[in-house]
């Protein structure tokens, strides 16, 4: 049995939300250490995101990762240093309340810029789980570009 609730996984969709945990689709894509780690409730890296609890924030989830994956751009183009900054300045102010109206179709608008424009693959892969998340989550975002928080922790 799966204790995955949503994973968008190197471009495979398993969606349980909504499901009896008996009726939940096991993804066969995502490696055995996240769906065998207990501790963690939430993964998101270049390769997608694998949410396991319904308290987990999606937008916090993906802070982080921004905050992990910013710092690893090579820094010889310029859309990917600065492109992968300003998603993470837009991300933390979703999160913190202090989003304005524009930021989803900012945030959106860029990260699909940066998959093309950028010279490196850490460019061209970073934004698609941010941008996967919006897409499976987006009410999550705008309830927190309300101000509204939804789910936990990451």
């Amino acid at each position: 049995m799966s204790n995955i609730l949503f994973s968008c996984w190197k471009g495979k969709v398993v969606d349980n939300r909504g499901k009896k945990p008996e009726e939940f689709e096991t993804p066969d894509n995502i490696p055995a250490e996240i769906l065998e780690d207990q501790e963690k409730k939430a993964v998101m890296d270049m390769n997608g995101f694998v949410v396991k609890s319904p308290d987990v924030s999606i937008v916090d989830l993906c802070v982080d990762f921004m905050e992990r994956a910013h710092p690893r751009s090579c820094g010889k183009c310029i859309p990917c240093r600065i492109g992968t900054r300003v998603m993470l300045d837009i991300l933390r102010d979703i999160a913190e309340g202090k989003g304005k109206k524009g930021d989803l179709e900012t945030l959106e608008s860029l990260g699909e810029s940066l998959t093309v424009v950028t010279k490196c693959k850490i460019g061209h892969t970073v934004p698609a789980p941010v941008l996967d998340a919006m897409k499976y989550y987006g009410d999550d975002f705008r309830k927190a570009l309300e101000g509204k928080k939804s789910g936990g922790k990451r």
